[in-house]
């Protein structure tokens, strides 16, 4: 999310509005301080769905039998006393430790075979793994978090939630997160990790996120679908979950990952990100601007990216092997929505194809409109058709949503921010509005590294209790020397383990491979734009001399680190690492043959366009 435009238009808006009597700051000040209009609270949201909300996310994964784990999901919304024990042990221990709670789960999830789980096997091989053994640890350290979750829920509502809403809760939580496993096209694989690319906003300045996503989506284009040892086989990314500018990338990606689209989603990429401008994108509600705080929703409305999405977005894209997140803020409630072209929760199954296409569209529109200069987007599609709400820039509070690959059970994740680790630098400010437009560039970046540090916590938390479960389950096996490889996902028939060089904050989150326990089950690379002087867009400002070094940009920057994402993803074969080989000069070289002339971008057109 940008800013720099918002604080113009809100000087010019006061400059208009002043311009009679009113032009003196104590005018200013006294409205800014006049109380508000007292108006009656919405109500909040029922316990009952918060409580499912809870438990979905913590039962969402990815598991190696997806069926096999909806079934266990389904008894355990069915059955859920062992929580309701579990809560009531937590809270009996709040203050002290609350140990005994965790082992009296573990215990009769082991000796009961709690909701059709298998018992622990006599042995484990972690050259030829027991898939239901993975997911039974797996599974059981996702459902060991759901009390604490929903203690903690208890807590912020200052009452107890009752059993006749607990039970019910769990269960509308669990039955969801059973059928969106289920429906989803992409699962745990014990031979190849499950990637992720996600990417944050930034306007036109997703440029650099596009060039970076344009390389590696050319190498893949190469060597899918060739066997080694020349190409690369059924590598792919599994889930592209974006933000604003990033849920736009993301959508090419998916289309990447359609049978037949490949070379289409790359051209597209690199032209809508290089051969664009403002008038291509939306149209500006022409109008007086004290009517900004009156019935004026927002400067502009984006139509000419609903045109480009309707001309992109191809059906067969909700078939395909590759998930698609598009994160949005509902501004009347304050949550976030990372909407999913797989999820049952937010795709009518009984909607025609062309229903699902534009409901789809229209949350990745939700996801990039910025508060006062774009107009909110009224709904999102849900299961029960329009999700009713007003849907803005996921920035808001999702710049970065690396949280929703970890939820989503991804393993490795290549995280793209279009800004740097820090605000860049800037002169002093010389007037009360240059001060707004700095402190919202702040309240912007830095949000961004501490949201990639939680989600790398996050993550490494999950993991860590999956270890933990995953040796108790197994204490009394016969092969004790198995035990350790098979829980730390490190024998020959897991995801090779291959170190990764993070690059990250100067303070950064030590990673995953310091951690032995979970190394192999969890890995990240952050690629944050480099420092650098060349020009960036502010606001809705696109313009090809911007866009096109910050696009050239993102392909060295990817060339430079070429090896480490081949080796974060698994992708092998001779041609990947021939590309890899290639300097970051020569691969932009290549983009550059594909650049339309910058007249055919900018030539007869306004540079601003009225809406109708």
């Amino acid at each position: 999310m940008k800013r720099s435009t918002t604080s113009l238009l809100f000087l010019t808006a006061l400059a208009t509005l002043t311009s009679g009597c009113f032009l003196r700051t104590d005018y200013l000040l006294g409205e800014l301080n006049k109380p508000s209009e007292p108006t009656a609270a919405p109500p909040p949201i029922p316990a009952r769905e918060r409580v499912a909300r809870l438990t979905r996310a913590q039962l969402v994964d990815a598991y190696v039998d997806s069926r096999e784990v909806a079934r266990w999901m389904s008894a355990l919304g069915s059955s859920p006393q062992v929580i309701l024990d579990q809560m009531e042990c937590l809270r009996k221990s709040s203050g002290g430790t609350n140990k005994v709670c965790f082992e009296n789960f573990m215990d009769k999830a082991v000796t009961d075979s709690l909701w059709g789980l298998p018992p622990p096997p006599k042995d484990v091989d972690p050259v030829n793994p027991d898939a239901a053994e993975v997911d039974a640890a797996r599974f059981l350290a996702n459902a060991m978090s759901i009390a604490q979750s929903l203690v903690s829920l208890q807590d912020s509502l200052q009452e107890q939630v009752g059993p006749d809403l607990l039970g019910p809760g769990i269960q509308e939580g669990a039955e969801s997160a059973a059928q969106y496993v289920s429906a989803r096209r992409w699962g745990r694989k014990l031979g190849r990790p499950s990637n992720a690319v996600v990417l944050s906003g930034g306007g036109a300045n997703g440029a650099f996120s596009a060039g970076i996503m344009w390389r590696l989506l050319g190498i893949l284009e190469q060597c899918r679908g060739k066997p080694e040892p020349e190409g690369c086989g059924d590598a792919r990314i599994d889930l592209a979950a974006g933000t604003s500018t990033g849920a736009l990338i993301s959508t090419m990606v998916d289309l990447f990952h359609t049978p037949g689209q490949e070379a289409r989603a790359r051209r597209l990429l690199l032209d809508n990100y290089t051969c664009t401008v403002e008038s291509d994108l939306y149209c500006v509600n022409s109008t007086w601007i004290w009517k900004i705080a009156s019935d004026l929703r927002g400067l502009v409305r984006f139509d000419g990216v609903q045109s480009k999405l309707r001309g992109a977005v191809v059906p067969a894209q909700f078939n395909n092997d590759t998930e698609l997140v598009a994160v949005s803020v509902d501004f009347n409630t304050g949550d976030v929505y990372g909407i999913s072209d797989q999820d049952p929760q937010d795709i009518d199954p009984n909607a025609s194809e062309q229903q699902r296409v534009e409901g789809f569209i229209n949350a990745v529109v939700a996801s990039i409109v910025e508060p006062v200069l774009a107009e909110p987007i009224p709904w999102v599609p849900s299961n029960a058709g329009r999700l009713q709400g007003t849907f803005l820039d996921g920035g808001v509070r999702s710049g970065l949503p690396l949280l929703q690959a970890v939820q989503r059970g991804a393993e490795r994740v290549l995280v793209i921010s279009t800004g740097g680790l820090q605000a860049e630098n800037a002169h002093p400010p010389p007037h009360a509005v240059s001060t707004l437009m700095r402190t919202i560039d702040l309240f912007v970046t830095q949000p961004r590294v501490g949201e990639v540090q939680q989600g790398e916590l996050a993550a490494v938390g999950r993991r860590f209790a999956e270890f933990n479960v995953c040796e108790e389950r197994l204490a009394d096996v016969r092969n004790t020397g198995n035990v350790g490889p098979f829980c730390r996902r490190t024998g020959p028939g897991f995801v090779p383990k291959e170190p990764v060089a993070l690059q990250a904050a100067t303070s950064m989150w030590l990673g995953a491979a310091r951690f032995e326990q979970v190394a192999s089950s969890w890995r990240s690379a952050w690629m944050f734009r480099p420092e650098s002087t060349l020009q960036t867009a502010s606001g809705y400002s696109f313009s090809p001399a911007v866009m096109r070094p910050l696009f050239e940009d993102g392909v060295k920057t990817f060339q430079q680190r070429c090896t480490e994402v081949l080796r974060l993803f698994d992708i092998r074969g001779d041609i990947a690492k021939r590309e890899c080989e290639k300097s970051g000069d020569a691969a932009v070289a290549e983009a550059e043959k594909q650049f339309h002339p910058v007249g055919m971008c900018t030539d007869k057109k306004p540079e601003q366009r009225k809406c109708d």
